[in-house]
């Protein structure tokens, strides 16, 4: 709806600024070009706003030129047939495009030939087509700058600059059936305007720069259960607790003994690296073949493992039959105690649990107070679909209605 409000906003203005130039010495232009320009910079985020007022501006001034090389070309041959110039027009479309390719600007050659075009085909036989392709170029410098000043305005309300909001992502973001996404156009509006928002997640980095695309997050997020935090600017983890090795070692003796696979999660310097031996069973096998052609995702062959002092695991993952992971969870629990925290979870195969060891200390609380003295915030507001656990609960199965109640409370401001 705003931005119903503001096209119509920035077209008058582009108007009101025609009127105003009628009255003065240096042309009137066409406002036609104004508006245009402004609507096409009238976008959901600034940035892209930014962007295509980048893309319009190229485009403008590189039409500008080759309609101006074009008209003082037709004046030195001396080409008055209509159809003479525009047969020359169309070869000249050549040399427009090519240079936005030089320059490493293709995304404004659509604009550079309508602005090239604008000029050649209907003011080549002006007595003063100079001053067109200046006008030209004002009407739409002019169009830019009403489209970014009124993209950008945003009436003064009240809200929550300080606070840290960590939401989830499952049931909070995207609801369990997935019937409804969440408006990642007015999430990234809310951290544009100054939300200080991060994500909270059992998934990993991977997952979670897949299903976030599109979302402009600032701050590091917790992944993996509290097993690390990771920073989706810089692609590297701030923080991680790993399991001790003869833990590990303990722990996946365990897991082959009860006849199962593990993927081990180990990471080396600042890279994640996931190890499977044989794969036994369909779910597992389908797991690793839908995911090992992610760009975010590195499955290596167990036999390329170093088991040495520069191997850090972060944790192991067993998806098995829901049976087999109950008998595994019960022998882990006695043998390793206080030495690992255990998981079990649902996964997305009938029949089928995942059940992952961490470091007793790789936990969401544990994780959240790092990321508090990494940002520097002093209050956070938790946002999840399990009562009694966080600040604010989610029940109605998440999605939009989720980035509603983030902007009721962040404009509202209560938590101050």
């Amino acid at each position: 709806g705003a931005r119903i409000i503001k096209s119509s906003a920035a077209v008058a203005l582009c108007m009101m600024v025609y009127y105003i130039r009628t009255h003065l010495p240096v042309g009137n232009g066409i406002p036609f070009y104004s508006a245009l320009a402004a609507l096409w910079c009238l976008q959901p985020s600034s940035d892209t706003a930014k962007h295509n007022a980048g893309q319009r501006s190229i485009g403008t001034f590189i039409g500008a030129l080759y309609g101006l090389i074009f008209i003082l070309l037709l004046r030195i041959i001396g080409i008055t047939e209509a159809m003479r110039v525009y047969l020359l027009a169309s070869l000249m479309i050549i040399p427009v495009i090519y240079l936005t390719v030089v320059l490493d600007k293709k995304n404004a050659s659509f604009f550079s030939c309508v602005v090239f075009l604008s000029i050649a085909l209907t003011h080549s036989f002006d007595d003063d087509p100079y001053l067109f392709v200046f006008n030209r170029v004002l009407d739409t410098l002019i169009g830019i700058g009403i489209g970014l000043m009124v993209n950008n305005f945003h009436l003064p309300v009240k809200h929550d600059s300080e606070t840290l909001y960590i939401s989830g992502i499952d049931s909070v973001l995207i609801p369990e059936d997935h019937s409804a996404a969440f408006n990642k156009v007015e999430l990234n509006q809310m951290i544009e305007s100054g939300v200080k928002f991060t994500l909270s997640t059992i998934r990993t980095p991977a997952e979670v720069m897949s299903l976030m695309k599109g979302v402009d997050l600032k701050y590091p997020i917790i992944v993996m259960d509290g097993a690390a935090m990771y920073d989706v600017n810089s692609k590297e983890y701030l923080e991680a607790e790993f399991i001790k090795a003869d833990v590990c070692e303990e722990a996946e003796s365990i897991i082959t003994k009860c006849g199962m696979n593990c993927f081990v999660n180990v990471m080396y310097d600042s890279t994640l690296l996931i190890f499977y031996s044989e794969l036994i069973n369909p779910a597992e096998k389908d797991l690793f073949d839908t995911h090992r052609h992610s760009p975010y995702r590195n499955y290596v062959r167990h036999i390329y493992r170093r088991h040495d002092a520069s191997e850090r695991v972060l944790y192991l993952t067993v998806l098995d039959e829901s049976l087999k992971i109950s008998t595994l969870e019960k022998q882990l629990k006695n043998s390793l105690g206080k030495s690992a925290r255990i998981t079990v979870s649902e996964s997305e195969y009938d029949g089928y649990k995942y059940l992952k060891v961490f470091s007793p200390i790789a936990t969401k609380q544990h994780m959240l107070s790092k990321l508090m003295e990494h940002t520097g915030c002093e209050k956070v507001v938790t946002i999840g679909s399990i009562k009694g656990r966080y600040d604010v609960y989610i029940g109605d199965g998440g999605g939009n209605a989720t980035i509603k109640k983030l902007k009721k409370l962040y404009h509202s401001d209560i938590y101050h």
